[in-house]
């Protein structure tokens, strides 16, 4: 599992405590157990920190929630940093891990200006071209959120983005970003300019999320949504084709008890028949957008229980659509042998 090194520095009333208590510990141990980890090594440090903790667990979207220290930070500040192996680190060295962007200018005006006009370039040609017909259910979800929002859709095909987009109100296709993993979309040194993280930026609205980037890797994600703009997620972070959903990321919970953010949650279905994972041609087919009730968190509200409830609305979009497939073979299926028809 991958390590990550947390800092812990007391508060004031932090400070009180060990004095009254001196063999009480901030309680870190139970919270890396809850989250199915492991801790390495521990230290008590002098300097501007006081705890200095190694720890194991699953990846870096479960290792953000340690930054938020025991009884709700009343007691310790943390910091959490991502580690590597020296021997693997020295193997990385002569191999060419830098990023491009994020690009700040990327919601000004100009910006945004561009992408309204290149729009069907980015989004909706393929939606018009291949998605037929093309299906919202649930729209009236939409009228119940205001300001920034997350929303959250499982991942089976390229053109996931392409039918959100289409999928969203008009107000918020133009106050919407996309992260997009940093080690795809944003390396340096790509020659084409299509292919360069200042050209998703520009016409998808794109930034760099950088995976195990430990706590800076939603730090500029933070920033959109203080400025006003809402995010787009995919939370299983990968494309899948068995048709179940994957286990989702933590980090849209944690934007959305970091922030009180409503989360709207979206089920796709038929894109993957339309370019399946691998094929490099495409077919038109059907394409249904499932949009359900917004889910409210308020601000401070514990990610896990944010995350639990997440994944559990968009697998009810999923069981809907799959009960609806049922019921229509069904329907079409000709009645068995020997059965009247009237």
């Amino acid at each position: 599992m991958p390590r990550f090194i947390v800092l812990s520095r007391l508060t004031a009333q932090g400070n009180r405590s060990m004095k009254d208590h001196p063999a009480e510990l901030p309680d870190i141990e139970a919270e890396v157990a809850n989250l199915g980890g492991k801790i390495v090594e521990r230290y008590a440090m002098l300097g501007p920190h006081d705890f200095l903790t190694v720890v194991e667990v699953r990846d870096n979207d479960t290792a953000q929630l340690l930054r938020v220290a025991d009884r709700g930070g009343e007691t310790a500040s943390r910091q959490l940093l991502p580690a590597i192996d020296l021997n693997l680190f020295i193997r990385l060295l002569g191999q060419s891990t830098a990023n491009t962007g994020p690009y700040k200018w990327q919601i000004s005006l100009p910006a945004r200006a561009i992408r309204r006009l290149f729009q069907g370039y980015a989004y909706l040609n393929n939606v018009e071209k291949y998605c037929k017909p093309f299906t919202v259910l649930g729209q009236h979800h939409f009228d119940t959120v205001h300001g920034p929002a997350l929303f959250v859709a499982n991942h089976a095909s390229f053109m996931d983005g392409s039918a959100v987009y289409a999928a969203l109100p008009k107000r918020y296709r133009n106050r919407v970003a996309w992260p997009a993993a940093a080690d795809r979309f944003f390396i340096r040194g790509r020659r084409q300019p299509n292919k360069q993280g200042w050209w998703f930026s520009l016409m998808y609205n794109s930034f760099p999320l950088i995976r195990g980037g430990g706590s800076g890797a939603l730090s500029y994600t933070d920033w959109l949504i203080e400025k006003g703009w809402s995010i787009v997620i995919f939370p299983e972070g990968a494309r899948t084709s068995s048709g179940k959903l994957a286990r989702f990321r933590m980090g849209p919970a944690i934007l959305a008890a970091r922030h009180g953010l409503p989360v709207v949650p979206m089920y796709l279905e038929g894109l993957g028949a339309i370019r399946p994972k691998g094929s490099r041609e495409m077919k038109a087919g059907p394409v249904t957008v499932r949009v359900g009730e917004a889910l409210r968190f308020a601000a401070g509200s514990d990610p896990k229980e944010a995350h639990r409830a997440i994944y559990h609305a968009v697998d009810r979009l999923r069981l809907e659509a799959a009960e609806v497939r049922r019921a229509a073979r069904a329907e079409a299926q000709p009645p068995a042998l020997g059965t009247a028809a009237g």
